[in-house]
């Protein structure tokens, strides 16, 4: 399967598991982003060997700001916005 022409990978993840949070954090973010895998992988669950393999895209105009959040977020570097702290 192949993504759109106007969609670039920015990153690979094993599972949809840890794709989630990615996904997540990108749209939060206003990024659309979408997850491309391997059927066999999600069906059963697998991640050996490139099953379960999933790769995060995003339209190409997007790709420098998804690059840096993905890199903040490498870096424990991101910070939750004063509406959404933790109450504790």
């Amino acid at each position: 399967m192949t993504e759109p022409d106007d969609d670039v990978e920015i990153l690979r993840v094993n599972g949809t598991i840890n794709a989630e949070p990615v996904l997540a954090a990108l749209r939060a973010n206003g990024i659309p982003a979408a997850a491309v895998g391997e059927a066999v992988g999600r069906v059963y669950g697998l991640t050996l060997n490139g099953l379960g393999m999933v790769r995060i895209v995003v339209p190409r105009e997007y790709e420098e700001q998804a690059r840096e959040l993905i890199a903040a977020g490498e870096l424990q570097q991101l910070e939750l916005a004063e509406d959404e702290t933790p109450e504790g």
